[in-house]
């Protein structure tokens, strides 16, 4: 059975570039008659567009809302010829400061602490725009000198503006050639929906610049990160930065150990290194020389490449589902009802050990938070008190014997400051490190239970039904805490301001004694209150990670059995209607398998390698 011309309307694509004007042949025969070599009067542009409305109408009503998404984004870039130049890395790796030094202006925010928590996009435009799109479905144009209102941590926390995108507009020859740079957040983070944004936007990915630290090896995160981008990104480019912080025999070591390490974790995959120093501007002409000819040369056929993969992929999933609801209908309606509701008993069971799993990681949080940094940070003062006390007497051997009380007030207070400042600069990555360990290995027993609950899941529909609804996994991928901005300060209270200005005012051997007592208690007391602070956030972001990753796994679960539901209520509502009907409707749905095995087969081909009409292959 052949299907009608699929056709999407402007509701159906809203946003996704914009609806394809009607032609006499569906997507996917347009597609056929182009790879046959008989298309050369035809526009490529349209024959993917049509291949992609095709798979967007056949998948409404039948797959779930991220898949959806992730194909509509194709469709833009496809339909605005958008290659998205994606790039990736660790916390703190450089990633900002290298597109800014790519680009030869300081556009993105940079600094020290955690910033970039929403995806940026550079793209080419005539004039400096910035474009904020929010979840809500409401966009402002904004300054660009707003940007890190928007994106940052520090400004924007956990993304509490709610904002899904921050397009930027800009010239640049590499922009005006085509490539769209985008600046994810860095993976490995406590402020953990950054993770989660980094890992969400690689099905939108066509070619990938991951960022290492030259000084610093493959971490867990970066493995993992780079091996999947491997696998799902048709090219992979890797810029070592931070080299000037080797000498030159240095860099060649690091150079020659992250290639030996890549072809140990990635086989055969072909990665291109790059050495450069982001912050200096040096190395960057090799890499903005193959930025260019990626411009000139591959754009077009990579960004096709990888649409292919995952309309491919679509395309299955959308049969799959299309046999799962055929199945469901093909049951008599008491068969149907007795089913589903066995169904929903094997769900309630699920959802139980998905609870259970849940409460197994917060109480393991509860516990290694207690132990690694609860109980030791609130003795730190007074543990360390005899050598806190020992340095400010050692510093005070040290100062002029003669100064006054005022004077050296002053001198002690800026010395307690420094001190206090590097015990802490000292101590925030130690019970950041002894905590991280902890949560990696308590959110990877997460993670794979959950795992196993979303493959029986499936299971229970084949069981119940005998087909599964879907044979693709939701990701689940894993991450561990990061560093956080903790920031000290120390505001005195107005009476303590007070005495503390009179006892300076004190004359002689008096005032000095008392300024020195007075200095030996703010020294343990500022020690204290910052320990106190640093167990609050670190403890406070650590459980708003694992809520968040809770809350997302968990949804991961809650949409996959919502899309089989959803399915089941479909059937039920088509054999209460009567058989003609649900004959109506099993031919629907043979038609689409048959359809998407038409276009699986087709993009197979095109995958596997240049047709007649193919100017560029990757």
């Amino acid at each position: 059975m052949r299907l009608a011309p699929l056709m999407a309307s402007t509701d159906e694509v809203h946003n996704c570039g914009g609806p394809v004007e009607p032609t006499v042949l569906s997507g996917a025969d347009r597609m056929c008659a182009y790879l046959a070599g008989n298309g050369t009067d035809l526009d490529e542009r349209r024959i993917w567009l049509g291949a992609l409305d095709e798979l967007l109408s056949l998948a409404d009503g039948l797959l779930a809302d991220t898949p959806r998404r992730h194909l509509a984004a194709a469709r833009t870039r496809v339909a605005e010829d958008r290659f998205n130049l994606v790039v990736l890395g660790e916390f703190k790796r450089g990633k900002s400061t290298l597109i800014n030094a790519l680009l030869g202006r300081n556009v993105l925010p940079t600094g020290v602490v955690p910033l970039t928590s929403v995806v940026t996009t550079l793209s080419a435009g005539d004039d400096d725009r910035l474009r904020v799109y929010f979840h809500d479905g409401h966009e402002e144009e904004r300054p660009l000198g707003e940007l890190a209102e928007y994106v940052t941590e520090a400004r924007n926390p956990a993304n509490r503006l709610g904002v899904e995108l921050a397009r930027v507009e800009l010239e640049h020859e590499l922009l005006r050639a085509g490539l769209e740079l985008v600046d994810t957040p860095g993976i490995g983070s406590i402020h953990s929906h950054n993770t989660e944004v980094a890992r969400g936007f690689l099905p939108r990915v066509d070619a990938a610049l991951c960022v290492l630290d030259a000084g610093q090896p493959l971490s867990e995160g970066e493995r993992e990160l780079f091996r999947e981008a491997a696998e799902r990104v048709p090219r992979l480019l890797l810029a070592i930065n931070k080299i000037d912080h080797l000498d030159r025999a240095d860099r060649e070591v690091a150079v020659k150990f992250i290639r030996s390490a890549l072809r140990d974790l990635l086989g055969d995959s072909e990665v291109e290194l790059f050495a450069v120093s982001a912050r200096h501007r040096e190395g960057l002409a090799p890499l903005l020389a193959r930025l260019r000819k990626l411009a000139a040369e591959e754009r077009h056929a990579l960004l096709l490449r990888s649409v292919a993969q995952l309309a491919r992929g679509t395309a299955g999933e959308i049969a799959q589902a299309a046999r799962f609801e055929s199945r469901a209908i093909e049951l008599p309606l008491d068969q149907l009802s007795s089913r589903a509701e066995m169904f929903e008993r094997r769900i309630a069971e699920l959802a139980d050990a998905s609870a259970e799993a849940g409460d197994l990681l917060e109480q393991g949080i509860g516990r290694a938070l207690k132990q690694l940094v609860n109980e030791p940070l609130e003795q730190y003062a007074s543990g360390e008190e005899p050598r806190l006390r020992a340095q400010l007497r050692a510093h005070l051997d040290e100062l002029e014997a003669q100064a006054s009380p005022r004077e050296l007030s002053a001198e002690l207070e800026e010395w307690i400051d420094a001190t206090v400042r590097a015990e802490f600069e000292r101590l925030v990555p130690r019970f950041e490190a002894a905590i991280a360990e902890q949560l990696s290995e308590l959110e990877q027993r997460y993670a794979q239970r959950i795992e196993r609950i979303l493959v029986q899941v499936q299971q229970a529909a084949e069981d119940v039904f005998g087909v599964r609804a879907s044979e693709v996994l939701p990701d689940t991928g894993l991450r561990t805490p990061s560093r956080f901005s903790f920031k000290l300060k120390d505001v005195e209270h107005a009476l303590d301001m007070i005495v503390g200005f009179g006892r300076t005012i004190t004359p002689g051997a008096l005032g000095r004694r008392l300024v020195i007592r007075d200095a030996e208690q703010r020294l343990i007391a500022m020690t204290d209150r910052h320990a106190g602070r640093l167990r609050s956030e670190l403890a406070g972001r650590v459980a708003e990670a694992v809520r968040n990753y809770r809350r997302e796994l968990t949804a991961a679960v809650d949409e996959a059995v919502e899309a089989i539901r959803a399915a089941i209520e479909r059937a039920t509502a088509d054999r209460r209607r009567g058989e003609q009907h649900a004959r109506v409707r099993l031919d629907q749905l043979a038609a689409i398998e048959q359809r998407c095995a038409h276009v699986s087969t087709d993009l197979d081909r095109w995958i596997a390698g240049p047709s007649p009409n193919r100017k560029d292959s990757p």
